[in-house]
């Protein structure tokens, strides 16, 4: 069931807290294939596809997907990411504990 799926997501994430610097380097280090600095929409979505794991698709739909994580972190709209924005968006782009520590779990940051 869906309070099965957001229990084990939570209970997998909530065992350590990343700094937003940890969190903002792995997350760049993994999703920017091309090292251009940015993070498109297309390598976003590769990105997850990659490395969600196919139960937790869901669940993510459910928190905003990809249009969340665009809304939170890209500041200028322009439908990329930056690590300048992400720092920036202070109250929203990983602004919690549970969002880092998502990012470090997926992306499998050490």
């Amino acid at each position: 069931s869906l309070k099965l799926i957001l229990l084990l997501s939570f209970a997998i994430v909530s065992s350590g807290c990343p700094s937003k610097k940890q969190s903002i380097d792995c997350f760049y280090g993994i999703a920017d294939t091309n090292s251009d600095g940015r993070v498109t929409r297309s390598e976003l979505n590769n990105a997850i596809i990659k490395h969600l794991p196919w139960w937790q698709w869901k669940a993510f739909d459910i928190f905003g997907g990809m249009d969340r994580v665009m809304n939170d972190c890209d500041m200028n709209s322009d439908g990329t990411l930056t690590a300048h924005e992400a720092y920036e968006m202070n109250n929203t782009c990983l602004n919690n504990c549970f969002k880092r520590s998502a990012v470090a779990h997926v992306f499998d940051c050490k």
